[in-house]
């Protein structure tokens, strides 16, 4: 695989993540839109890719891309940065650095071990439904052991 910059990984993670607008979230990448107008008011900082719900409880993605020869160890700072401007408004946040050989992921800013390969959005927004107690499931086992 040749080389890859900024620009051909970013173009590659939002075909990937399939990063796209819809009426429930916006959603893209790009370098020009700051978080300032994602609606984070008095931040500067550009992120790569967003995925960013309506609802506010649901599960954002934020996506910091880098050129495939560079370490992606080095811009964790940044990633968790990002992390830490999104969790100001949501309860869960996905942050995915990115390089289009190797990938670190970050779930609520701390790093996790998931697939070494870059998914589509879904599988990310996932990985916090794992976590989730059913309730309902519990009432009814607990209720029939009774």
């Amino acid at each position: 695989m040749k080389d890859m910059t900024e620009d051909e990984v970013r173009d590659l993670a939002g075909k990937i993540l399939k990063f796209e607008n819809s009426d429930k979230a916006i959603s893209r990448v790009g370098q020009l839109t700051p978080f300032n107008q994602l609606g984070f008011q008095g931040v500067k900082d550009k992120p790569d890719g967003w995925y960013l719900p309506e609802n506010k409880e649901s599960t954002a993605i934020i996506l910091e891309t880098k050129a495939s020869k560079l370490n992606i160890n080095k811009f964790v700072k940044e990633i968790r940065k990002n992390c830490k401007i999104v969790l100001t408004k949501y309860t869960n946040v996905i942050g995915i650095l990115y390089n289009g050989v190797d990938i670190k992921v970050f779930k609520n800013n701390e790093e996790i071990d998931t697939v070494d390969t870059l998914q589509n959005k879904e599988y990310y927004l996932s990985l916090f439904n794992k976590n989730k107690i059913d309730k309902q499931k519990i009432y009814s086992i607990t209720k029939k052991n009774k």
